[in-house]
């Protein structure tokens, strides 16, 4: 069992390789004040490095304990190389579930690219399934814009994995729909599916057909009688708008 000692806070640096990008001040806050009246009930882990030491896990620990002043804090000293710091600090952050799902992805990325693991082999480490780590890297394929909807909380990693199932000129369009009209994750799923599958129900098949058939017969009347008249079709996933502009006489 490693020992735990007590560290001076001056004498910690930050771990280069910490997964997590983002520390939300109400967070940090929230442990301070628990650590206040309870104390420090798990030390962070840390490694030598010259006359310093880095963190390898607890950043959120060691910023709570900052935030209300104390000058030490309980550690455990690890003897652990870059690739290794790096790895306990991406095992122990998402086993914690402290990480949103682009850092995780992010993180599994690195880890593999340093220590060249094959996702399967990732996965094993982690104890996840291989399909786990599949799903969480395929996030960093997305747009930047819907990566940092991911890691602020707009949409969760499940309306995420939905979007990846649409092609590349329909991301911004869905995207924005989802998030105004604040769709929940199966009702995504369902707008998604809509259009990824092209159903009769976009209005170009039966008795849909027949009503478009009959205000086209009309537009054409009135272009026909010398009416000025533009006409215009927008398809969307579940409904098509139909415009149509006459100019009036005298162009008023």
């Amino acid at each position: 069992m490693q020992e735990i000692i007590k560290i001076k806070l001056n004498k910690i640096i930050p771990n280069k390789s910490q997964p997590r990008l983002d520390f939300y001040d109400d967070s940090i806050e929230g442990l301070a004040e628990s650590i206040k009246e309870n104390g420090l009930l798990q030390p962070i882990s840390v490694r030598k490095a010259g006359n310093k030491y880095e963190l390898i896990a607890g950043e959120r620990r060691f910023r709570a304990c900052s935030l209300i002043g104390l000058k030490e804090i309980s550690a455990i000293v690890y003897d652990k190389t870059d690739e290794e710091s790096a790895n306990l600090a991406l095992i122990e952050n998402i086993q914690r579930e402290d990480l949103n799902a682009v850092e995780q992805a992010l993180a599994m990325r690195r880890i593999m690219q340093q220590e060249n693991l094959t996702q399967e082999e990732l996965a094993d480490r982690l104890g996840y399934k291989q399909s786990t780590v599949a799903n969480k890297l395929r996030l960093l394929k997305l747009p930047d814009y819907i990566k940092n909807a991911i890691s602020q909380g707009t949409i969760t990693e499940r309306h995420a994995r939905a979007l990846l199932k649409l092609p590349e000129n329909k991301l911004e369009e869905v995207f924005m729909t989802i998030t105004n009209r604040k769709y929940n994750v199966s009702k995504t799923e369902e707008y998604v599916k809509g259009i990824t599958e092209k159903k009769k129900s976009k209005g170009v098949s039966g008795n849909v057909q027949v009503g478009l058939n009959t205000i086209k017969q009309a537009y054409d009347m009135c272009r026909k009688a010398g009416i000025d008249a533009d006409f215009k079709t927008t398809d969307y996933a579940d409904n098509l708008k139909i415009t149509i502009k006459i100019k009036k006489l005298g162009g008023r």
